[in-house]
């Protein structure tokens, strides 16, 4: 008994050990795998949602090469910041830009990150909605789980965005040819923008055709974060869903 007690211990051990692993040889690895699962730079606290977010998966999808300039838009605490910094590599540029509302949740996450000059390939950027400060000639914008505030009523006029002004100054920073990516959690069909603010959501078909009428081409959508379990009456933040959500993504 003491034997078949131990064999079932080392089992489930080794088996859990084992799950931690990259899931791919480091000699077999693209830029993609290479960037996420071997970078060194990398905490294990930011691996810790690698699972959930598929990074390697999503920036294989947007097609981000190395030397390019590129925009992480309403990046946070620079959670992909700092994989895009790896995969554009020391003839490419990441710019994080955070308006003052994500850096309330967010700066000492980025500022511990950007310290000493440790991704030194890495710009940040602080703006407002109405001056964001956008580099130009940008080759690639990744916006993730960001979209949906710029339709958020607040109060305070210095955090609400005007979409109108956002696309505007967006379109200015990407170079002819440029690439965008969005991932945002989604809400009930047909139901637009009515739940970015009680729940953090928006419909994606709402959030295609904005685009679309802004100036954007689709180039492709992915199914990587789908989750048909997801309950789109819970807010984003709920127990039941946190890190969870049913996400769409697009390329455009």
């Amino acid at each position: 008994m003491k034997f078949l007690f131990a064999l079932i211990f080392i089992t489930v051990f080794l088996a859990s050990a084992c799950s931690d692993k990259p899931p791919v040889a480091k000699n077999e690895a693209n830029i993609y795998q290479q960037a996420v699962y071997y970078n060194d730079n990398r905490s294990a606290k930011d691996k810790k949602r690698d699972k959930a977010r598929k990074p390697a998966q999503v920036l294989e999808f947007s097609g981000v090469k190395p030397g390019m300039k590129v925009l992480d838009l309403l990046g946070g605490g620079g959670w992909y910041t700092e994989i895009l910094s790896s995969i554009v590599g020391p003839e490419g540029t990441v710019y994080a830009q955070n308006v003052s509302l994500f850096l309330r949740f967010s700066e000492d996450e980025l500022s511990t990150r950007l310290a000493n000059n440790r991704l030194s390939n890495v710009v940040r950027i602080d703006g407002e909605w109405d001056d964001m400060k956008l580099p130009e000639q940008i080759d690639f914008v990744m916006i993730v789980l960001g979209y949906h505030d710029i339709y958020v009523s607040r109060s305070d006029p210095l955090i609400e965005a005007d979409p109108d002004s956002f696309f505007q100054q967006l379109l200015l920073s990407m170079k002819p040819g440029a690439k965008l990516l969005i991932v945002d959690h989604a809400a009930q069909a047909g139901s637009g923008k009515d739940y970015v603010k009680s729940h953090h959501r928006i419909d994606e078909q709402f959030a295609k055709q904005d685009f679309i009428a802004r100036g954007f081409e689709l180039l492709a959508s992915s199914d990587l974060l789908r989750n048909p379990d997801d309950d789109y009456e819970k807010d984003i933040w709920s127990e039941e869903v946190k890190g969870k959500t049913d996400r769409f993504i697009y390329l455009f």
